[in-house]
């Protein structure tokens, strides 16, 4: 695999100080090459282009995340989307006395939404239906592209999310036969083990297609109000959305899709280092650039409707993992503070992803590639379902916009 890359240099050793400042910021002083000084030296820029960038597929977990996703929307660019959200209520505490649910208590399904991170027209009314889940599931283990057998043939209700950050569905008075069969448990002794293999939960199923909300687990819950005794809430005991993403999109070459619910995810195995005449101890910094391409992001979106957007992800990562161990081993729990895991942002201001890589690189340097190592970058994998586009290295893309790592570093003069 060939890769380019250019040099500017010739500097002199006090402009690097004034370098070093301007582009590191408040880079860690841990960071390999830091503090770098010394007569006779050239400051020397290397521009590497990332060769074979693409996206791979590794559906992932969906379940048991901060949020979870539930709705449709039809994104001329990224194919129509069909998020069904589930979600199962937790027991009464056994030892809390306190609370108990009365036989003509009422049941309501409390939502809390996140409309910053609405996937299309959160001005617009998006309607569901509620029916009963039918397999056993358990939200740890959900992936997105499971598919969860739910009853069709007996609607529990519906509801419509609109222009709001929360709404309150009366399950007892849509599906009272549900909500008593759920006190019943609330009673029994053992509740839990009975419990788990006699109600599987509630799916809440789109019927059009304007927008995908992110629910707030933390803030949402079931809330029961008992007609002679205190009001209480009751959280999920298992939560997440299950999605399904027609093939109809429309990708433009020299570009390539990455979404939050790995759906695709970006690869690369090189980034060429073995063409640069490099040491640790001369590595200044180094910085892995991808840039998104926003006019096609921009002009696809508005197609759809004046008042639609994406979720507009700020963080990503990078990582150096097996392949043959994903996803999960590049899924949130794996260990930020290692090199080979590291935490890039996104730049409105330029449309840009960074990652400060040098740690990373000057491990590299000094070990050697890890053997059976390849790259991978992702979206946190939170619930809220969010798409990027990022250019690759294809010959019709323009250098300031392929993917690139630029190393700045000292170059002592003999």
């Amino acid at each position: 695999m060939n890769h380019s890359f250019q040099s500017v240099g010739s500097f002199g050793i006090v402009f690097l100080c004034i370098l070093i400042v301007g582009i590191t910021g408040c880079e860690n002083p841990g960071s390999v090459g830091s503090g770098l000084s010394g007569p006779g030296g050239e400051v020397e820029t290397d521009t590497l282009f990332l060769d074979g960038v693409e996206s791979i597929s590794t559906p992932s977990y969906s379940g048991a995340q901060n949020y979870y996703s539930a709705g449709q929307f039809d994104d001329p660019l990224f194919g129509n989307l069909l998020a069904t959200g589930f979600v199962k209520p937790g027991l009464l505490a056994p030892n809390d006395t306190a609370k108990v649910m009365q036989e003509n208590a009422t049941m309501l399904m409390r939502i809390k939404l996140d409309n910053e991170q609405v996937y299309g027209d959160s001005t617009a009314d998006q309607q569901f239906s509620i029916y009963e889940v039918k397999d056993l599931w358990r939200g740890r283990a959900l992936k997105v592209n499971d598919d969860l057998a739910i009853d069709q043939n007996k609607k529990l209700g519906e509801f419509t999310v609109g222009f709001t950050d929360s709404l309150d569905v009366n399950l007892s008075g849509m599906a009272p036969d549900w909500v008593n069969r759920y006190r019943q448990y609330t009673d029994t002794t053992n509740a839990d083990s009975t419990y788990k293999y006699g109600m599987s939960g509630l799916a809440l199923v789109p019927e059009n297609s304007n927008k995908i909300v992110p629910i707030d687990i933390q803030a949402s819950s079931f809330v029961i109000q008992n007609p002679e005794a205190d009001t209480f809430s009751v959280g999920s005991n298992q939560w997440g959305y299950t999605l399904q993403r027609d093939s109809d999109t429309s990708i433009p070459q020299g570009s390539t899709p990455f979404y939050s619910t790995y759906e695709q995810v970006l690869h690369f195995t090189d980034i060429g280092l073995s063409e640069l005449d490099l040491s640790v101890t001369g590595l200044s910094r180094a910085e892995m650039i991808f840039r998104q391409n926003t006019s096609i992001m921009e002009q696809t979106l508005e197609s759809a409707s004046f008042r639609a957007s994406r979720p507009q992800e700020r963080t990503v990562y990078l990582h150096l993992a097996n392949p043959a161990n994903i996803p999960e081993n590049i899924d949130p729990g794996a260990p930020l503070d290692n090199f080979a895991r590291v935490q890039g942002v996104y730049l409105p201001s330029d449309g840009s992803y960074r990652f400060n890589i040098t740690n990373m690189i000057g491990r590299i340097l000094q070990e050697g590639f890890p053997k059976g190592k390849e790259f991978f970058v992702t979206f946190p994998n939170d619930g809220v379902i969010k798409p990027g586009l990022v250019y690759t290295d294809s010959d019709g893309v323009s250098p300031e916009l392929k993917p690139k790592i630029i190393i700045t570093s000292l170059k002592n003069q003999q």
